[in-house]
């Protein structure tokens, strides 16, 4: 049978290591969050970039003419 201080010391080792991982995992959650945060950022401004070129799409596109190229013929 362990002794008192045996049973304290297990349990303060437990404790220790807990936290330690509690801690990693906070490191964790807040490098995803952080690259959530930023891949949001970039989602608007696709959408943003999107809805700027709908109308060109809508339109059937711009039309510039025919390829450099052809006018050397």
């Amino acid at each position: 049978m362990k002794t008192q201080e045996e049973r304290i010391a297990h349990l303060e080792e437990t404790v220790y290591f807990q936290d330690q991982t509690i801690r990693e995992l906070n490191e964790a959650l807040t490098a995803q969050q952080f690259q959530m945060d930023e891949m949001e950022k970039r989602l608007v401004a696709m959408q943003t970039k999107l809805r700027s070129l709908l109308p060109l799409v809508e339109e059937g596109g711009m039309d510039d003419g025919p390829p450099p190229h052809y006018g050397s013929v």
